[in-house]
């Protein structure tokens, strides 16, 4: 089955920190998305007036967000190997509205568990609505 989502359906954002040896590390910014999947983390950036995006990942359902986080103990490859904190790549913040993200106890319990430092913020930003 194909990976989907709502380009309407935003629902956050994370902050990534990435490094290169012998380089400044470089900050940017992911958008969080709901489809068919927990959650999909996608880089939406504009080049050469060209709006273009890159998939960055995705959790499939909640123990596949554990495992990914390395905190599923019940996995013993995984356990411990946090694929968004290691030496290349760390994310640094997430950023959940919790009216569009359905999921999001489950994440915010998670990432407080997987990360040693994080900063993470919960928002309500509802849709607006032409009725009023």
């Amino acid at each position: 089955m194909a990976l989907y989502w709502d380009w309407k359906e935003k629902c956050g954002e994370a902050t990534i920190v990435q490094g290169l040896k012998g380089r400044e590390p470089r900050e940017f910014t992911l958008s969080l998305y709901e489809g068919n999947a927990f959650l999909i983390l996608i880089y939406e950036y504009t080049e050469d007036g060209k709006e273009k995006y890159n998939l960055n990942g995705f959790f499939v359902d909640k123990t596949h967000m554990k495992r990914c986080l390395g905190i599923d103990k019940r996995y013993k490859e995984t356990y411990g190997d946090n694929i968004y904190d290691d030496s290349f790549s760390k994310m640094t913040k997430i950023r959940i509205n919790k009216a569009k993200c359905r999921h999001y106890k489950d994440i915010v319990t998670a990432f407080a568990e997987a990360f040693e430092n994080i900063e993470i913020e919960i928002y309500t930003e509802k849709e607006n609505n032409d009725d009023d």
